[in-house]
């Protein structure tokens, strides 16, 4: 499973007199105190909930960049109560602070979690069990960039995801033409279930698994893919590790099937030390676009960091590269 928790800070700040005298703060107020406005869109079948961040409303939107976050079900904004005073926070990086004044930054909101949450008390709503899949977060930011797209007409849109959604914006990228630019960062290059299988080999060759050990845990994954496949594809029943059936096989095609297809610009970021998504896997990439005769891709590997882009220091200390990583990512797409 790929996880983004650990590797995420949250953002907690004072609002101020207002904030502390409020048990239960408004959306609206958690999200303007980020600089973000809560847009709403209503579609046939769905209600979407995006926000997005401009550092000067009155200046022409020549780029749109679109985060995808990974797969840690939780609320984009949220706020928390400590020593009787209310603080808001956010599971977002400062990539947006970093953006030209003629861009936009969206993210799309995970379905289910669109109202307001305390973070301590915060649980999984049923609704976002229901609905996760790799075709509903796609479709969803799918109507979000072509409603922008058509309102703005920007010179570039970029999309990159990170994680879980390293694979949403790759899948997204293949369908949506107003796409300039894709990121795909610290994903997969094969499915969930064969990253399993590495890693069990991998445990085997540090030494924390034996061989018999290794296949085990190999056979027992593939066993429950088959599973997976043999009981019903599209069950939303949540298993043990927190997801569902429909989950598991909306996600079970490989995403290198998805970034071969494309022609725009691909900047693919990965990780040597990544404990979520081994870098093993990635290798393919590179690999399989030269083998044919692609020449969109930009393959970077950050060495000595984990799957958040945090490099661990000769003193054994951690040193963020995500914004370094974001900076770079957005000078390129600038170039290409």
């Amino acid at each position: 499973m790929k996880t983004t928790t650990s590797i995420i800070s949250i953002i907690a700040l004072s609002l101020g007199n207002l904030l502390f005298s409020q048990q239960k703060p408004s959306k609206e107020l958690l999200v303007t105190h980020f600089g973000f406005k809560e847009r709403r869109l209503e579609t046939p079948n769905d209600t979407i909930h995006y926000y997005s961040f401009q550092k000067n409303i009155r200046t022409a939107v020549k780029g749109l960049v679109i985060y995808v976050q990974g797969s840690d079900p939780s609320p984009q904004f949220f706020y928390q109560i400590k020593e009787g005073k209310v603080l808001p926070g956010a599971w977002i990086k400062n990539d947006y602070k970093g953006i030209p004044e003629d861009h936009m930054y969206v993210i799309v909101e995970k379905t289910g979690f669109e109202g307001i949450f305390e973070m301590n008390e915060t649980e999984v709503p049923l609704k976002y069990h229901q609905q996760n899949s790799l075709e509903h977060r796609v479709a969803q930011i799918d109507t979000v960039v072509t409603l922008l797209s058509e309102r703005y007409s920007p010179d570039k849109v970029i999309v990159y995801g990170h994680s879980e959604g390293a694979p949403v914006a790759a899948k997204l990228a293949t369908q949506n033409t107003h796409i300039t630019h894709l990121g795909f960062w610290a994903g997969n290059a094969l499915p969930d279930f064969f990253d399993f299988a590495l890693q069990s080999r991998i445990a085997l060759y540090k030494g924390e698994q034996t061989d018999a050990q290794s296949q085990e845990s190999i056979n027992e994954a593939i066993a429950y893919f088959s599973k997976v496949i043999a009981e019903d594809t599209m069950g939303t029943a949540i298993d043990d590790f927190g997801y569902t059936n429909k989950r598991w096989w909306s996600y079970a095609a490989p995403p290198i099937n998805h970034l071969t297809q494309l022609t725009i610009p691909v900047y693919v970021q990965v990780s040597t030390q990544d404990q979520s998504a081994p870098i093993e896997s990635s290798y393919l990439i590179p690999l399989e676009f030269a083998r044919l005769g692609k020449k969109n891709l930009t393959y970077n590997v950050c060495q000595g960091c984990d799957h958040g882009f945090f490099k661990t220091l000769p003193d054994g200390s951690k040193q963020g590269q995500w914004e370094t990583i974001f900076d770079t990512f957005l000078k390129w797409t600038s170039k290409k």
